[in-house]
């Protein structure tokens, strides 16, 4: 009976450690002096013992990146509290995955590693806090938007070089994409151990040709109240795309009267 008692107890200790685990980046951002980070600006919380110069870069990226957000989606409604370490250890004490440049809790939170202080890395991550905050959380978890769209989306707002060509260039393609893209995270993770980082070109590619043909910007942010208003993606999707190709062949039409 003690034994028995004695493993419950010490099942039900690992049971809240790793919950403590995966809790960690909202229990930080509730309270960030308790992980040793002090305030640097409304919302932005930073190492408490980073340098003044990489302060001043820090908040020069924020703005740029915040900047970015609100030109592409037209206001940036969501502005998650954010922490930003300049060391590993600090990355690793608030609850930032490993391996990982950014981390984000829905709309509420982000965390940012010293390696990803940087504009393109922050806007990517703002775009995938505005588009949920946009559509909703639960909607969200109930799949409301495939990932493919929701990671090429973050690139295309973050002119991400490595991915996407400029806006200058009217074929932003630097990968074709395929018909068959990950819709699920589960997919997205199996995808991206097959495909490797390509897959991001892919869906970027994907997402801006949408983008290209439905006016731009705004309609990225109609699409996303759409969603938010519960209209299914593939039906609005499905519905952009047959429009786009039927505009595009009345024009083709047209030329060859």
């Amino acid at each position: 009976m003690l034994r028995a008692t004695i493993w419950i107890v010490i099942l039900g200790l690992l049971m809240v450690g790793m919950a403590l685990l995966l809790v960690r980046p909202a229990v930080a951002a509730a309270c960030p002096r308790c992980f040793g980070l002090s305030k640097a600006a409304d919302g932005v919380y930073v190492e408490s013992a980073m340098s003044p110069a990489t302060r001043a870069h820090t908040a020069g990226v924020m703005s740029a990146a915040e900047q970015s957000i609100a030109t592409f989606f037209g206001e940036e409604r969501f502005k998650p509290r954010t922490l930003i370490c300049s060391t590993d250890g600090c990355y690793h004490r608030i609850g930032g995955a490993p391996g990982s440049g950014t981390g984000t809790l829905g709309s509420f939170a982000l965390v940012v590693s010293p390696e990803a202080v940087n504009k393109v890395a922050v806007t990517e991550a703002l775009a995938h806090v505005e588009l949920r905050g946009r559509v909703g959380a639960w909607k969200m978890e109930m799949g409301a938007v495939p990932e493919w769209f929701e990671e090429g989306l973050a690139v295309v707002v973050a002119d991400d070089p490595l991915f996407i060509k400029p806006p200058s260039h009217v074929d932003r393609c630097l990968a074709g994409s395929f018909p068959d893209m990950p819709a699920t995270p589960s997919e997205w993770r199996d995808e991206l151990e097959q495909e490797g980082d390509v897959l991001y070109a892919q869906s970027a590619c994907q997402t801006v040709m949408w983008i290209q043909s439905h006016g731009g910007p705004p309609g990225v942010a109609a699409l996303l109240g759409k969603l938010a208003d519960g209209q299914p993606f593939d039906t609005l999707y499905r519905e952009g795309v047959a429009d786009s190709r039927g505009a595009q062949a009345a024009a083709s039409s047209s030329v060859k009267r």
